[in-house]
């Protein structure tokens, strides 16, 4: 067996991370592999042995895994098997000219359990299955120079890392934060946030923007600048920024209205920082239920898309509908995390972090890579 593995891997974020992590599994479970890039924006240097298996040539190629975007699929009789990754966050893309470009596939990949039960659902009439994103676990044991976040020292810090859109819900993090905790807790909110196209300083306005209208509307105090100040950090910075940020930062909030699978919070999870994420798509397929020392997933429920800003104009409308999570439920684990920490500083990191990078273990390169191995084989 010899795969094509098709994708946007030299792309920024988390779609390039998640189509290398999955060549490079089929790589450790000893499967031929070789890869294809599809530039979307603008290529990113890749080496290693990533390089080394886009070199290789495609010739007796009779599986092609297409990681892309539905739109750009390919029907084929050229493979033994034509299958597509599909990460999305929708409830459902029936009405979605997605749904159609899948049926022209062998099967489907997925990387969480609700996605394959919303597409069995749909009756997408094609093979799903589940394959989780996937990760070099070394990156979570090794020290990262700390970042220079004065107004974070001696404080139990709440963060988010990840895009500027309505899904992705800034507002809530924004609302729960400062509605939870108010000026006298040892406390803090850090935003890192990114935008294709946009640059730092008008990324900087849009999230004080957002900061400012949500505080007004809670009304709590009589001027805004009654609240504690936020920290926007709105400048792309390298991976080792990012996980210097989740081993610095104590708990990360993604209370999103849909995830397919979310690396941040994966990241956080590893780094012992407990995130808290809505229980819908990705979070739920790692964050244990049992174990809050690896996060929490809120409850909530299905509402009306109001989306302002999707990528796509059929995409998130008012036809469809997406997970709005539950802010009494989130206020109340951030005041759980806060007073761990309070009460033992060092054993509540030192359990976070053994929980998540155990947790994280089981989607390791070599594990996820078997089970796409056996999927293939079956």
């Amino acid at each position: 067996m010899k795969v094509l593995y098709i994708g946007h891997y030299k792309e920024f974020g988390g779609w390039a991370e998640a189509a290398k992590g999955y060549i490079l599994a089929l790589d450790a479970a000893g499967i031929d592999v070789v890869c294809r890039n599809v530039t979307l924006t603008s290529d990113r240097q890749i080496s290693g042995r990533l390089k080394a298996l886009e070199e290789k040539d495609t010739q007796g190629c009779d599986v092609c895994i297409q990681h892309v975007l539905p739109h750009h699929l390919c029907g084929t009789t050229k493979f033994k098997k034509n299958i597509a990754f599909l990460a999305s966050e929708s409830v459902s893309i029936k009405h979605h000219p997605w749904f159609d470009y899948l049926q022209q596939m062998d099967s489907v990949w997925v990387p969480n359990e609700s996605s394959k039960q919303l597409l069995e659902k749909d009756n997408l009439g094609i093979p799903v299955s589940v394959v989780p994103h996937t990760f070099n676990l070394n990156k979570y044991k090794k020290k990262y120079r700390k970042l220079d976040i004065p107004q974070t020292a001696d404080n139990f810090t709440f963060y988010y890392i990840g895009d500027v859109n309505d899904r992705k819900n800034i507002e809530g993090i924004i609302s729960c934060f400062h509605s939870e905790f108010d000026i006298s807790e040892n406390v803090q909110l850090v935003i890192k946030v990114n935008k294709f196209g946009k640059s730092p300083d008008e990324l900087h306005g849009i999230v004080e923007q957002k900061i400012q209208s949500v505080k007004r509307q809670l009304r709590m105090y009589k001027d805004i600048d009654g609240y504690r100040k936020d920290v926007i950090i709105p400048a792309e910075v390298d991976e080792d920024a990012l996980c210097s940020i989740h081993q610095q930062l104590d708990c990360f909030i993604c209370p999103s209205h849909g995830e397919a699978w979310s690396i941040p919070a994966f990241d956080a999870m590893a780094f012992g920082s407990t995130p808290i994420c809505s229980k819908f798509g990705g979070p739920p397929q790692f964050i244990d239920d049992s174990d809050p020392n690896t996060g929490f997933c809120v409850d909530g429920v299905f509402s009306s898309c109001k989306c302002s800003d999707s990528a796509f104009p059929d995409l998130f409308t008012g036809r469809e509908y997406w997970f709005t999570p539950c802010e009494m439920q989130i206020r109340k684990q951030m005041r759980k995390y806060y007073e761990s920490w309070l009460e033992n500083p060092i054993k509540h990191g030192l359990q976070a972090k053994a929980a998540g990078l155990k947790q994280a273990e089981k989607f390791s390169q070599e594990a996820v890579g078997q089970l796409m191995k056996d999927i293939l084989n079956d």
